[in-house]
């Protein structure tokens, strides 16, 4: 089934949901460059006994594109995401799943103290923007240097794709898409290549790469996002490039509850691992399906 949401600024969001809505409520949130059918077979996998929403996101598949990169700011994509949310909670909360900029986003969400609805997080390949600049300094302080020199690809795309102007036309022409796929080639199973073989592409969602100019430095430059109640799961895919698992361990001092867990696969391990994430996935839920106090007061 597909409906719309509404967002604070008069855009539309196509909203996909999938199995009964007496079930727990997941809602999956793709990044850049896709849309929700990166998640369709972590979906087909959890809609037997789960009621599976996905969205696209601003600047993405069916919704709305703005072309003003203020428009793609964290705030206002994770009251985006606060309105999925609100349409397709049945009031027993849902349990998020984010993946690259979704899962940012996600972060951006559940670390704001008036987050609504949310019972637990599994986050893919994104962390908080702004706890990279605490991450980097407890690293430092550790004389953990290493780690720090792994993250170094992470930097040069996304400050890269930052440019405006510059960014926005290259993925128009297509210009970034045959990287994505040499890593897709290299890193992912090659099955499920051929099973999904549209995969991410800078060409069709190329109004989403400002969501790098809105955020990636100036979230940096002044990150104010603290810890979460909401208990976080991190699926690191051991062949991600982009964001190399070890550095996703070591969360901020205020995460409440925090697991890290390999899986294999390489960036956009859900998609075409989609068996290997679900199974984490699931676990996590069953295991957080009862509302704490502490969660019932998010509501």
């Amino acid at each position: 089934m597909t409906t719309t949401v509404t967002t604070s600024d008069g855009l539309k969001l196509a909203v996909h949901s999938a199995g009964d809505v007496a079930k727990p409520t997941v809602v999956l949130v793709h990044g850049f460059p896709d849309d929700h059918t990166a998640w369709d077979g972590i979906v087909e996998r959890l809609a037997d006994d789960h009621h599976a929403v996905t969205y696209d996101t601003r600047g993405a598949g069916a919704s709305s594109k703005p072309g003003r990169i203020a428009d793609y700011r964290l705030d206002q994509l994770a009251d985006d995401l606060q309105r999925v949310i609100d349409q397709v909670d049945s009031g027993d909360g849902v349990h998020l799943v984010g993946h690259d900029w979704g899962s940012v986003q996600a972060w951006h969400l559940v670390t704001d103290p008036g987050h609504r609805g949310v019972r637990s997080f599994t986050s893919i390949s994104g962390p908080c923007i702004d706890h990279v600049p605490g991450w980097v300094a407890r690293k430092a302080k550790a004389r953990r240097f290493r780690d720090i020199v792994a993250m170094w690809k992470s930097p040069l795309y996304m400050g890269f794709f930052s440019i405006p102007v510059l960014a926005p036309m290259l993925a128009r022409l297509g210009l970034i898409d045959p990287t994505i796929r040499l890593s897709l080639k290299a890193f992912e199973r090659p099955e499920q290549l051929s099973a999904r073989p549209a995969g991410p592409s800078a060409r069709r969602h190329a109004a989403s790469i400002r969501i790098y100019a809105a955020n990636v430095f100036p979230r940096l430059l002044n990150p104010v996002r603290g810890g979460t109640d909401v208990p976080v799961q991190v699926l690191a895919p051991q062949r991600d490039i982009f964001i190399p698992p070890v550095t996703q361990g070591d969360p901020h001092p205020g995460i409440r509850t925090f697991e890290i867990r390999g899986v294999p696969g390489g960036h956009w391990a859900p998609t075409y691992n989609p068996e290997a994430v679900a199974a984490p996935v699931r676990a996590w839920i069953e295991r957080h399906a009862q509302t704490s106090e502490t969660e019932e007061a998010h509501r």
